[in-house]
């Protein structure tokens, strides 16, 4: 049986799945209907394109049932000005409230993140939450003792250390939660899927009234410093591509400060 057939009772032959296929799977028969050439199963990407873009359900693929998908409401549908107000206003969360984060929550924003883009569908990431504050304390810890390790060789580093050693956190700022992404070494798009679906977390964290801030220190020492990679159980074959640190913010924002003009090359 194909992996993909069409119901010719519901199917208009308008062509739109044919179109969408990113990998153009698909012919047409003698009657216009799209036919789903043979033996390109296993060049089939699972997109769900072809399942999406029906109006009418017309498209059956044993991977992706229609009765799986749910349909898009259009009502639901973000307003332009609340969408940019959104993305403008998003600011690196450093100082954050005792109260955790309910794990339901961030369930959620995991959800929406996983519906991320990745290079030909791959999804390869994979998500590791520390949920308790004294875990991230102690991961923060690791991440200064790499710190020093380099110092000689990395000076501006000191005032990190020194700052740790006053008893503060400049690494993960006394963040509750922390949120890490890995994903394999063989896939030359990990980096890029993973930075996509950290940032879809991100965008969904933020529209829940979650703060974060992306783990620069942490993301430099996971890949580097044996002790770190072992703490968090990252794969030998995998790297870790994004860290957010997270929770509920300790103070409000109320204004967008300005930010340089996009430089852009018309062509």
């Amino acid at each position: 049986m194909s992996l993909v057939t069409i119901n010719h009772t519901t199917c208009r032959r308008d062509g739109m799945c044919s179109a969408v296929c990113p990998m153009g799977l698909f012919d047409r028969d003698g009657d216009g209907f799209p036919v789903f050439r043979a033996g390109v199963d296993q060049r089939c990407i699972a997109c769900g394109h072809c399942v999406a873009v029906c109006p009418l359900g017309a498209i059956h693929h044993e991977t992706l049932p229609l009765e799986d998908s749910s349909l898009i409401d259009h009502d639901l549908a973000v307003s332009v000005p609340a969408l940019n107000q959104l993305l403008k206003s998003r600011r690196s969360i450093r100082e954050f409230r005792d109260e955790p984060v309910p794990e339901p929550l961030v369930r959620e924003a995991v959800e929406v993140a996983r519906w991320a883009p990745s290079a030909v569908n791959r999804q390869p990431v994979h998500w590791l939450v520390i949920q308790t504050p004294a875990e991230v304390r102690r991961l923060a810890g690791l991440v200064v003792d790499y710190l020093r390790q380099i110092n000689t060789r990395e000076p501006r580093y000191a005032p990190f250390i020194e700052q740790w050693e006053q008893g503060k956190d400049p690494i993960l700022r006394n963040a509750p939660h922390l949120a890490i992404i890995h994903a394999p070494d063989e896939w030359i798009w990990s980096s890029v899927d993973s930075t996509i679906a950290l940032t879809q977390f991100e965008l969904a964290a933020v529209a829940r009234g979650i703060g974060t801030c992306w783990a620069g220190f942490l993301m430099r020492a996971a890949n580097g410093h044996l002790p770190l990679r072992e703490a968090l159980g990252v794969p030998a074959d995998h790297s870790v591509f994004g860290a957010l640190m997270y929770g509920f913010p300790r103070y409000s924002y109320h204004s967008v400060p300005l930010r340089q003009a996009a430089r852009i090359e018309w062509r």
